[in-house]
């Protein structure tokens, strides 16, 4: 092999290792001011909803050349439990008791693995509410928006009682709620600029 066909294979082996690095890229996102979770659940007065627009995300993907999430490789979730309001203070206040804000003040996600398929991510993590950590499986949504934003939603059945909660009440005891909640969210993320 003679040095100009050497010199020629490697510029073209540089050229497609330099397509390949192009066409999977790492990008960071951080979320939007109207992104929000949500707790709902049923007690023996009526139905409750708890919103949080306070959660922080930190969430890196691989985006292929074609602007879709090919893989998720880190997620973390960081919800201050008295970010939480139902715009009812005594039951915020003894849904704060419950989650034992005092000392966890935050409720936590933390990613172990993830599938990513044509509109939909399945992800399992470590949850942690309450000083009690469970690993559940959650599916998500996504669309992708304009400039390269992503929008994820979906909501995720557990029990208060899986992480030690006992179903707070309240008025005296006369209103209790179920063990049974309904967590949603609508996140929307943009792509962080380095």
């Amino acid at each position: 092999m003679t040095h100009q066909s050497r010199l020629i294979g490697r510029l073209l082996f540089l050229v497609c290792i330099l397509s390949f690095s192009n066409s999977i890229a790492q990008t960071r996102y951080r979320q939007s001011d109207d992104s929000y979770l949500s707790i709902s659940g049923t007690s023996t007065l009526n139905a409750w909803t708890m919103n949080s627009d306070e959660g922080k995300y930190r969430v890196d993907f691989e985006i292929s050349d074609k602007g879709l999430p090919s893989k998720l490789n880190s997620l973390s979730l960081n919800v201050p439990c008295e970010s939480l309001k139902s715009g009812h203070s005594a039951m915020d206040k003894n849904a704060y008791s419950a989650l034992d804000a005092n000392s966890n003040k935050s409720i936590t996600f933390i990613l172990t693995s993830s599938t990513i398929s044509p509109g939909k991510i399945e992800c399992t993590g470590n949850l942690s509410v309450a000083g009690t950590t469970k690993s559940i499986s959650l599916e998500a949504e996504y669309q992708v928006l304009e400039n390269h934003a992503l929008l994820f939603t979906g909501k995720k059945k557990l029990k208060m009682s899986d992480f030690g909660i006992e179903p707070p009440s309240f008025m005296f005891g006369t209103v209790s709620t179920g063990d049974d909640i309904t967590v949603s969210f609508n996140v929307k993320l943009t792509p962080v600029k380095r």
